[in-house]
C-alpha cells in the first residue's frame, strides 16, 4: 500500500511539473506576452491593469475612462520600484498633444496623473520613465474604457479561439476583435493597408457600417483611421477598409478598433490578458507587411478606364503612317497653307458617330499643296 501512494504522489509530481511546458507550447508562435502573470501589478494599480516588459523590468498602467492614469514600475525581480522613478505622459486627443507628469504618490508608492476624459476610439498616450536614471519609452493606444476595456476584450477574443497561424483568405493576418474576425494586411513597398471583414468560415463579407481605427507603434507611433473603398474595375463598394501607413518593417504594436451600430471592440494584436507584453528590442513584431499585386491591379483598372473614356470621346483622331497623331473636334475647318500631304500614302481614320469622309481616298504630289480656302469639313 505504500509503495502505491508513493507512486500515486509521484505521478502527481511528474505531472505538476510537465504542465508549464505543456501550456508553452499550446500558445500561438507570435503571442507577444511573457509567460508570467502580472499578480503583482494588477494588485498595486487594480485589475485590468496592462503591462509592458522593458529590458530592465516592467512598467504597469491603469488608464481609466476619465483619464486618471496609476502606474507602477517593478524590477527584474517582479519587486515595485519606488524610488529615484518619475516620468511624463505625452497625451495625444483630438484638442492637441499634452504633457504631464507622473508624481509618485509617497503613501501607494504609485505613479499617478491627472488626463482628459477618454473620448476617442483610440487615445495614443505616450510615457517616458526615468528608473534610477535610465529612460523607458514606450506608447500605448488606449480604447474609449481605459486598459480595462483593452484587458476584457483581450479576455473574450480568447475564448473565440482560432487555429495557430491561420491566414486569412488574401493571406493576411486574421485578428478577432469583439464579435469580429479581421484580416489585416500591408502592401510593403507602398504602405497600402487593407482590411477585411471574415464571416465564421472565414470568407470576406461586406464591411457594413463599421468604422476601424489603427494604433501602430513602429519607427513612430501613429494612428489611421481607415475608409471604406469605393466601387472601382472589379472591385465593390464596402469590400475592404484601406489606409496608408508608414511601416519600414513589421511593427512592434498594432491596437485595433472597431465602432459598429454603437458598440465598439479593440484588440491589441498579440496581446494576452494578464500577461506582460513585450517591447524591448528583442520582442516579436506583428507581421502584417507583405509583397501584393495591389499597384499592378490598380494600374490596370486605370489604364482600363482610360480606354473607356477615349473610346466615348467625341473627338477625331487623325492617324498618319508616320505614327503621329492630329485630333480635331468635329466641325473644324483646317486652311492651307498650314496642310501639307506628303506622299506616299495618307491614312485617315475618323471615330466620331457623326462624320464622314465623302471620298474613301485622295492623291497627291510631293510637292502638291492645298489651295488656299480649301476645307477640310464634316457633315
Amino acid at each position: 500500500m505504500k509503495i502505491t501512494k508513493l507512486s500515486g504522489v509521484f505521478a502527481l509530481l511528474l505531472i505538476a511539473l510537465a504542465a508549464p511546458g505543456c501550456g508553452k507550447e499550446e500558445q500561438p508562435a507570435e503571442a507577444n506576452a511573457t509567460v508570467e502573470v502580472t499578480a503583482t501589478a494588477e494588485s498595486a494599480i487594480g485589475e485590468g491593469a496592462y503591462v509592458e516588459e522593458h529590458e530592465s523590468g516592467k512598467a504597469a498602467f491603469n488608464v481609466a475612462a476619465d483619464g486618471n492614469v496609476k502606474a507602477v514600475v517593478s524590477g527584474p525581480d517582479g519587486k515595485p520600484i519606488r524610488e529615484d522613478v518619475s516620468g511624463t505622459l505625452l497625451w495625444k486627443d483630438a484638442s492637441g498633444e499634452k504633457t504631464l507628469p507622473l508624481t509618485l504618490d509617497a503613501k501607494t508608492g504609485l505613479l499617478v496623473a491627472a488626463g482628459p476624459k477618454l473620448e476617442a476610439d483610440l487615445t495614443e498616450i505616450g510615457y517616458t520613465l526615468s528608473v534610477a536614471g535610465k529612460p523607458w519609452n514606450g506608447t500605448l493606444h488606449v480604447p474609449a474604457g481605459g486598459t480595462a476595456e483593452l484587458y476584457a476584450n483581450a479576455k473574450g477574443s480568447a475564448d473565440l479561439g482560432l487555429p495557430e497561424g491561420k491566414l486569412g483568405p488574401h493571406g493576411g493576418r486574421i485578428e478577432i476583435v469583439g464579435d469580429d474576425r479581421l484580416e489585416l494586411l500591408v502592401d510593403e513597398a507602398t504602405g497600402e493597408v487593407r482590411v477585411y471583414v471574415l464571416d465564421a468560415d472565414l470568407k470576406p463579407i461586406d464591411i457594413g457600417e463599421r468604422k476601424v481605427t489603427l494604433g501602430v507603434v513602429a519607427e513612430a507611433p501613429q494612428v489611421v483611421v481607415l475608409a471604406p473603398v469605393a466601387a472601382t474595375a472589379g472591385v465593390a463598394a464596402g469590400a475592404y477598409l484601406t489606409g496608408k501607413l508608414a511601416l519600414a518593417a513589421d511593427p512592434l504594436k498594432v491596437t485595433v478598433a472597431v465602432r459598429n451600430a454603437g458598440r465598439s471592440a479593440v484588440a491589441l494584436c498579440g496581446y494576452r490578458a494578464g500577461a506582460a507584453f513585450a517591447v524591448h528590442a528583442r520582442a516579436p513584431r506583428v507581421k502584417v507587411r507583405m509583397k501584393t499585386d495591389w499597384h499592378a491591379h490598380a494600374h490596370a483598372h486605370a489604364h482600363a478606364d482610360l480606354k473607356a473614356k477615349a473610346d466615348l470621346d467625341p473627338k477625331v483622331h487623325v492617324h498618319t503612317g508616320a505614327g503621329a497623331k492630329a485630333h480635331a473636334k468635329a466641325n473644324v475647318n483646317v486652311k492651307a497653307p498650314s496642310v501639307r500631304v506628303t506622299p506616299p500614302s495618307v491614312n485617315v481614320q475618323i471615330k466620331a458617330p457623326s462624320i464622314s469622309i465623302p471620298k474613301p481616298s485622295f492623291k497627291a504630289s510631293a510637292s502638291a499643296r492645298a489651295s488656299a480656302g480649301a476645307k477640310v469639313g464634316t457633315r
